[in-house]
């Protein structure tokens, strides 16, 4: 059971579900926020569940950066609508 951010500051849990519901719960949050076309949404996200979200960023025109977590199997996400300027970032 992990916490699983829906909106920006709002997490939820759903004990005794599977990693897939868990997975299911990551993108359709993430999919209703593209399909608001916000501008920029950072989450981070199972890899699973990156993987899943590319195809579906790809449609409604935002580029996906993911890039590795502390936690285990996470991934840190960046969706960025392609009518904005690139994010850029200090390395």
């Amino acid at each position: 059971m992990r916490r699983i951010e829906i909106i920006e500051d709002v997490r939820l849990r759903f004990p005794n579900r599977s990693e897939e519901f868990d997975v299911g719960v990551e993108v359709g949050s993430v999919s209703v926020l593209l399909a608001q076309g916000v501008p920029l949404i950072q989450r981070e996200l199972s890899l699973a569940a990156t993987e899943q979200l590319r195809p579906i960023a790809e449609r409604f025109r935002y580029a996906l950066v993911a890039t590795a977590s502390d936690s285990d199997g996470r991934m840190n996400v960046s969706l960025l609508h392609w009518s904005r300027r690139p994010l850029l970032r200090v390395v």
